[in-house]
């Protein structure tokens, strides 16, 4: 049995059901990519996973447990998270931004130690960001906004790692670099990651397993080679294309035709 799954979830917002009766498993140790059109469910199924979102029906459950049983503190000690749309104190500096991330792992009788500042050297290192410490997070690009939010959330140090639309606001080369990075991690670490993809061929070069979505439900999922047919992005997007293989990593490439 998987760390993170979900039974039978109906997730949304005030009455409008938007993923209904769902079942998924996220693959331990693995990198995950959840895909699909625009308003298909996919933000909204991370968001229950992340606990986000509390389900009308079923449940998340984290290590046998209901997601929704758990403490802030247990589910922020295990689980890290990039949302869609973060949100910081104004005139936040990008240091003290990051050391949030080290919130989680504090008590009442836990102070700051060694450990915890080089979690934080590291998610910065890791992203680029550390020249960028003493910045206010208001004065930078939406691209070194974006790689702090991600360093924050490294700075968790948890098994499993969550992250919606990370590549937003980032150019073709930071995304690549950002990949990089996370297939790094889970390479070295065994950490779980998920992470909601706009871009089907960075998805397939740098996932184990893509989840695809229509309609708020699952329509296909396996290894990127399985499920990201001509086929099924017309069916998902509504695009007529071929699939190549990738002329650099082999994986599936998709050429609009």
């Amino acid at each position: 049995m998987t760390r993170l799954r979900a039974e039978g979830v109906t997730l949304g917002y005030d009455d409008q059901a938007i993923v209904t009766n769902l079942d998924v498993e996220i693959p331990d140790g693995r990198v995950t990519a959840i895909v699909g059109a625009n308003a298909c469910g996919k933000s909204t199924l991370l968001r229950g996973l992340a606990r986000l979102l509390k389900p009308s029906h079923g449940a998340v459950y984290l290590d046998g447990k209901a997601l929704n049983g758990m403490s802030t503190h247990d589910v922020a000690r295990a689980l890290g998270l990039l949302p869609q749309t973060p949100t910081a104190p104004d005139g936040i500096t990008v240091a003290d931004l990051v050391a949030r991330g080290r919130y989680p792992h504090q008590g009442w009788f836990r102070r700051w130690t060694d450990r915890d500042d080089d979690a934080v050297s590291r998610a910065l290192d890791a992203t680029g960001t550390a020249d960028l410490v003493d910045r206010p997070l208001r004065q930078l690009s939406g691209g070194q906004r974006q790689r702090v939010w991600v360093a924050m959330a490294l700075a968790q140090d948890t098994d499993l790692l969550l992250l919606d639309e990370p590549t937003t606001y980032l150019d073709i080369n930071h995304q690549v670099e950002l990949l990089r990075l996370l297939r790094k991690l889970n390479a070295e670490s065994g950490k779980t990651i998920v992470a909601v993809l706009h871009d089907l061929n960075l998805a397939c070069r740098f996932s184990d397993h893509v989840i695809a979505m229509a309609d708020g439900a699952v329509v296909a999922e396996g290894v990127p080679a399985a499920v990201i047919t001509a086929e099924l992005v017309e069916k998902v997007f509504g695009l007529a294309c071929v699939v190549v293989p990738d002329p650099v990593a082999g994986t599936p490439m998709v050429v609009p035709s």
